[in-house]
């Protein structure tokens, strides 16, 4: 029976999960070095054009502003022009989104006004290497075919072909990737992705009522037995199902828990089912409290088991 509840549970988590991937599109899985896996939402292939657009705005705006100043000034002479023409338009090129994507964390302005941000695929922190790679494989990616394509003749027929059907492939790989990603993100291990935005959740213990605090009182020895990662399990079920707060599922599952918890502490007293919720609120506020004076005192309760970890010899 307790392995067929599993795989139910196993199958039931898969099926959220790929409920979960088509609501939000494609979705990628992250596991930094500190072990937290993060699921983040990839990029759309057209907020990433639209990014590349913002910054081919800013880029040609910034280009053609400099030239105009510097020819209305007087700096530079006709000689001069096509030279410092062609440097800003380099400098503005890769070195551009090179140094946005250092220094703003893996966003050039176009993606941190569309809500993008280049990821490592590996989970780690986005390196000067895998920056500088995926955007110079951007310019023999884009860039230099489509100059070669505005700059062609009508006796380079074969050449523009050659062009065009680079860059069909170009195009072609980011849709068939998993995550959107082009050649230069395969190469560099890099991904963009939708830029996370930090989410504050009330706290659990607001939404309790002194009347319950009252109602339901644990004693220190009832407080013993769970320790932070059951407090966290609690929070999480507390929490999860809001927006179904009255389904006859979630009120099954809470007073499935709340009989455990009670058969666990040895609480007596009954429980009417409408208030099994307010029960559970009761003790994760007490559990929490009880758990915060401990880690004051120096002792600090990792899970339930931290009655079974035997202290360290003593040498002396």
């Amino acid at each position: 029976m307790a392995l067929w509840r599993r795989r139910n549970d196993a199958k039931a988590t898969a099926a959220a999960r790929q409920r979960l991937a088509g609501l939000h599109g494609k979705r990628l899985t992250l596991t930094p070095p500190e072990g937290v896996v993060l699921h983040l939402d990839v990029a759309s292939l057209g907020a990433r054009f639209g990014a590349q657009f913002v910054d081919f705005v800013i880029t040609t705006a910034a280009t053609i502003g400099i030239i105009l100043a510097l020819l209305f000034a007087g700096i530079v002479s006709g000689a001069a022009f096509g030279a410092i023409a062609a440097l800003l338009v380099l400098v503005f090129g890769a070195p551009y989104y090179v140094l946005c994507e250092l220094l703003m964390n893996g966003r050039t302005p176009g993606k941190k006004l569309l809500g993008l941000r280049v990821v490592s695929r590996n989970g780690s922190g986005l390196s000067t290497h895998q920056v500088v790679v995926r955007n110079l494989t951007k310019e023999v990616e884009v860039f230099l075919p489509a100059a070669f394509l505005i700059g062609g003749g009508e006796d380079q027929l074969w050449f523009n072909v050659v062009m065009i059907t680079w860059l069909l492939v170009v195009v072609a790989v980011p849709i068939r990737s998993k995550a959107n990603r082009r050649i230069g993100d395969l190469i560099a291990d890099t991904a963009v992705v939708l830029d996370p935005r930090p989410l504050l959740l009330p706290d659990v213990a607001v939404s309790v009522g002194e009347a319950a605090r009252e109602r339901f009182v644990f004693s220190s020895r009832q407080l013993e037995l769970y320790g932070a990662y059951e407090l966290q399990v609690l929070e999480r079920l507390l929490r999860g199902g809001e927006e179904a707060r009255d389904s006859r599922e979630r009120r099954q599952g809470l007073a499935r828990i709340g009989e455990r918890i009670r058969a666990k502490i040895g609480y007596e007293e009954s429980v009417a089912p409408a208030d099994e919720e307010a029960f559970l609120q009761s003790f994760y506020v007490a559990q929490r409290a009880f758990l915060e004076q401990k880690k004051l005192m120096g002792d600090a309760r990792v899970d339930k088991f931290h009655q079974t970890q035997e202290a360290p010899a003593d040498d002396r």
